[in-house]
């Protein structure tokens, strides 16, 4: 692989990672009250407490994260600023994402549609954050400079 390549990657893992992180705070701090009113039919205890479900629920964020760092080196040439790729790039990610799987679980019944939207507000308020900081960190003239 070669370094530009191994940058993405690492860009992209590394986002990843701080979705993880930033959803699993805001599920559990801010909407975690909404998420505990859900229940949760009796067949599917068994796969929520197995560590399956745990590995299905990492990997979309890192998907994610590689996704908004390819988008961001792919389509940096169709932006003037770099700021405005990142957030094009954020967005694009959360609609795929956030729209397709928190609507998708409130149509079919298994959620209630304010916490459907209020979930993708918080993908929002994560994604949008963390692709600027994927953009900042592939462009070398955006780090501010001290001195």
């Amino acid at each position: 692989m070669n370094r530009t390549a191994a940058r993405l990657v690492g860009v992209g893992l590394l986002i990843g990672f701080l979705l993880n992180l930033t959803g699993w705070l805001g599920n559990n701090f801010l909407l975690g009250g909404m998420w505990r009113s859900v229940a949760i039919p009796d067949a599917y205890m068994t796969w929520r407490e197995s560590l399956w479900r745990d590995a299905f629920s990492f990997l979309p964020d890192f998907v994610y994260g590689l996704g908004i760092a390819w988008l961001y080196v792919a389509s940096r040439s169709w932006f003037k600023s770099w700021s405005a790729c990142a957030i094009s790039a954020g967005l694009f990610v959360a609609a795929i994402g956030g729209l397709t799987t928190y609507f998708a679980i409130a149509n079919s019944g298994f959620i209630p549609w304010p916490l459907a939207l209020a979930s993708f507000v918080l993908v929002l308020a994560t994604k949008l954050p963390l692709a600027l900081l994927a953009g900042r960190m592939r462009e070398p003239q955006a780090r501010v400079r001290t001195g």
